[in-house]
């Protein structure tokens, strides 16, 4: 695999202060008449100061899907996807990204492994890159596979999830008879597969991301301690 935006010697350090400057602005934002408070007068902690972590991997992927590709949504997303199997999420929102900034080969390895992994906003993404061709070379195969696999995605049908109309449409009269035969038997041998790292890169990168969280500094006497969870 290419190296994967290897700026990422400063980006465990990056994260880390993103998790407690998160802290740092909700701790003392609003002033302590505009915190809610328990029964007992206490500052109730907000869902950001509760979970850091989380707050910032939920963000990242919202500035993803907008398109706010920057370096440090880049690095925050490249950290938690090497996280591997449970991170699909970042890495669907990483690929996004990487071909938003012109790394259409490499956006597409991690697309494809979130992909392969059953996430299914990553299958539906990338049969629609197989049918434009835009990214990748159309491949009318490749479209009616990830198609396939979306619609009859199993988390989706279980929360009783419907594909999106538009998506169904753009296939019609787009795949031929010999297409659409190859694609059902690809889908039928098809199971998932989670990608782990393996290489010495992947492995470098990962250790790269590996920092551990830390207590903010105590800014009020009133507002509750909460430790970061390990971020890595």
């Amino acid at each position: 695999m290419p190296a994967t935006r290897i700026r990422l010697g400063a980006s465990s350090t990056a994260i880390m202060l993103l998790c407690l400057a998160a802290f740092a602005i909700t701790a003392c934002s609003g002033g302590g008449a505009a915190r809610k408070r328990d029964a007992d007068g206490r500052i109730i902690p907000t869902l950001a100061e509760q979970d850091p972590v989380g707050t910032l991997y939920a963000k990242s992927i919202s500035d993803a899907a907008r398109g706010e590709c920057d370096d440090r949504t880049l690095d925050v997303l490249t950290c938690f996807s090497y996280r591997g199997h449970g991170y699909e999420g970042a890495q669907t929102a990483l690929g996004q990204c990487l071909i938003a900034t012109g790394s259409n080969s490499e956006g597409l390895v991690w697309i494809n492994r979130a992909a392969g992994a059953g996430w299914a906003d990553a299958q539906k993404l990338l049969a629609q890159l197989y049918l434009a061709g835009d990214v990748t070379p159309r491949d009318g195969v490749q479209a009616a596979k990830w198609a396939k696999l979306y619609t009859r995605n199993p988390s989706l049908l279980s929360l009783g999830v419907q594909p999106d109309r538009n998506f169904t449409l753009a296939f019609e009269g787009e795949i031929t008879t010999g297409e659409n035969a190859e694609a059902d038997r690809q889908v039928a041998a098809w199971s998932p597969r989670y990608w782990v790292p393996t290489t010495q890169v992947d492995q470098n990168v990962k250790r790269s991301c590996e920092v551990e969280g830390r207590r903010p500094p105590r800014t009020r006497q009133d507002v509750p301690l909460i430790t970061v969870p390990d971020v890595y």
